[in-house]
């Protein structure tokens, strides 16, 4: 019953119905001995996508509090760096990339994020260094890929 709801509070968010999904999400909350941190996950998600980063904020942190899958753990520590430098927290957000980093370090889509933040922090040489590591890594098309070898020694060699 309480994952048939959860889907549903999903689905509601994905529809981008977020005021009624949070609804059933804080039902949920009230409704239960134990909480979830996949409800808080979702709940923060539901503000986050509604543009409202500093809602989000505090049930990313409640979130990380909870006992999560291994997906949810990544999800609710990238989404509480990605609404730290929303909210122009950039020091915070900057150590949670650096962590995430560490914990997960094939997952490409914290990069770009990662770097904004460095930009956003006046240290654009590490910034840049991510996005060309970033590039060289995972060309987003063929004909970059060929020019792959070319960049890397570009990059790495010359140093830019």
């Amino acid at each position: 019953m309480h994952t048939d709801i959860l889907n549903h509070a999903i689905l509601l968010r994905k529809d981008k119905k977020f005021e009624q999904s949070r609804k059933i999400l804080f039902d949920l909350i009230n409704s239960q001995d134990q909480v979830t941190g996949a409800i808080y996950l979702n709940i923060a998600w539901a503000y986050d996508n509604e543009g409202r980063e500093q809602d989000a904020l505090e049930y990313y942190q409640k979130a990380l509090q909870e006992t999560l899958s291994p997906p949810d753990l990544f999800e609710a520590t990238f989404g509480l760096a990605c609404t730290y430098h929303s909210l122009g927290q950039f020091i915070q957000a900057e150590q949670i990339f650096i962590k995430l980093r560490e914990h997960y370090p094939l997952a490409s889509e914290v990069l770009p994020f990662y770097a904004l933040c460095l930009q956003a922090l006046n240290k654009k040489d590490e910034a840049l260094q991510i996005l060309f590591d970033l590039m060289i890594e995972h060309p987003p098309t063929a004909a970059i890929s060929a020019y792959k070898p070319a960049i890397t020694y570009y990059v790495h060699e010359l140093k830019y």
